[in-house]
């Protein structure tokens, strides 16, 4: 118990001060989010913006039922770009209502796709408001579509998320070494839809701030940033990724944060990640309670804002929806499940193989530490219990979380080897492994 009391006042006197002080900083990065926001209509002209969605209907980029005619722009959640693409072209509204609305284009019960089609091509059309998000992509999203084409832009995205993966991998290659991040980001990108995300750029771009949010930490780690400054910076990266994000993977980058803190062996290290944990989720939910009172303060009580939030909320954690199954561990079983059912699985399969092999003949693994760094998987695990409705009913995105936490658990084992093997080890004690099985499949063949 004694114990317990101390570590409880080591916590509060490492992060108290920080956690305060972060509340603060992102209460003061709230007004920037709208001035924002209601910066694009000079930045991104409605009209050419509306030219470029026109063409991508014609073109096949984008249909009205959600599945375009070219099979390289089908797939991804097409509504969900549909609706990102529709946010801030409702003429009626000016730049600041469409900051604080969000509103898209909707026509009766049509897939979100056809809303816009008809708002684009100048037909009578809904306007749904949507403001329960920032809609903080918009200030890449935007100029970006008014610029160029709609098949540019999701070239674009490809790119930013290669740039963002590769930076990861270069991180975690000065942190840890080669295999290290090539195991890890290998895993990451088999065990998930990484390689088809461009089909949708607010996906893209929450991917993108999530793994360069999380070098940019660990850089700051590597400069020996002290505890309190670390804590608010986390503070300040989830703020950022509320302002830009969909509810898309929150709990990655995280447990990104506290897998770094943890790489780090400060005296803290463990106090620190927790608190690192804490101040990101507080700044994110701060972002997003800020985001709702200014709807609630400047839309009439008609738009009924703190009803449609909760009742949201409801739905999001506990909704009966289709496919959702209300019961302690379904929504964890279930991602990891459909991480594991991809393809791509037999990577990381064969790189669990090859570790499990060259442990039992070449190099021990301190367990305790592999165990330790494996710890921030906890925070997706309880994301997912918390939100169990959303988790179950968006699995492809929740996935994503679950199958960054099977890649950093094999990092951690590396890491926590004696003699940490290189790729070119693993590849050898891989094969030495298949041997026995191809002697045998040879045998068998006629």
């Amino acid at each position: 118990m004694t114990r317990l009391a101390d570590t409880i006042a080591r916590f509060f006197h490492l992060a108290f001060r920080p956690l305060f002080v972060s509340v603060l900083v992102v209460l003061l990065l709230q007004p920037l989010y709208l001035l924002a926001l209601a910066s694009l209509g000079t930045l991104a002209p409605r009209e050419r913006t509306i030219q470029h969605l026109n063409d991508a209907f014609a073109q096949g980029v984008l249909a009205d039922d959600g599945a375009p005619r070219g099979l390289i722009w089908r797939g991804g959640e097409q509504l969900t770009e549909c609706i990102s693409l529709g946010i801030g072209l409702d003429l009626a509204e000016s730049a600041w209502q469409s900051a604080i609305t969000g509103a898209y284009a909707k026509v009766g019960d049509t897939h979100a796709c056809a809303g816009l089609h008809h708002a684009v091509a100048g037909e009578k059309t809904d306007w749904q408001p949507y403001f329960r998000y920032w809609h903080g992509y918009r200030v890449i999203l935007a100029p970006l579509v008014a610029l160029f084409p709609l098949w540019l832009v999701k070239l674009i995205n490809a790119l930013i998320v290669a740039l963002a993966c590769a930076a990861f991998w270069l991180t975690l290659r000065t942190r840890c070494g080669v295999a290290v991040a090539t195991i890890v980001l290998a895993s990451f990108v088999c065990l998930s839809d990484v390689l088809f995300i461009w089909r949708t750029a607010t996906h893209s771009l929450s991917l993108a701030y999530i793994l360069a949010g999380a070098c940019l930490f660990a850089a700051a780690l590597q400069r020996h940033w002290s505890g309190p400054s670390l804590i608010v910076f986390a503070a300040a990266l989830g703020s950022g990724f509320n302002f830009i994000d969909f509810l898309i993977n929150p709990p990655m980058m995280p447990m990104l944060l506290a897998f770094f803190v943890l790489l780090d062996k400060r005296a803290d290290a463990g106090l620190l990640a927790l608190a690192s944990v804490i101040a990101w989720f507080g700044g994110y939910a701060e972002t997003w309670l800020a985001k709702w009172l200014i709807a609630y303060g400047a839309l009439p009580a008609s738009a009924g804002v703190f009803a449609a939030v909760l009742s949201t909320a409801e739905v999001r954690t506990v909704g009966a929806l289709s496919g959702v199954y209300l019961v302690p561990l379904a929504a964890t079983v279930r991602a990891f499940l459909r991480t594991l059912s991809r393809v791509g699985v037999i990577v990381p399969i064969a790189i669990a193989l090859a570790l499990a092999h060259y442990a039992a003949t070449a190099s021990s693994i301190d367990w305790r530490r592999a165990l330790w760094l494996s710890t921030p998987l906890l925070v997706s695990l309880l994301w997912f219990e918390a939100l169990s409705s959303h988790s179950q009913f968006h699995l492809t995105v929740t996935s994503r979380s679950a199958a960054m936490g099977i890649a950093l658990v094999l990092g951690a084992v590396v890491v926590s080897m004696a003699r940490p093997p290189s790729l070119r080890d693993l590849r050898s004690h891989l094969d030495m492994l298949m041997a026995p099985l191809l002697r045998r499949l040879s045998r068998r063949a006629p």
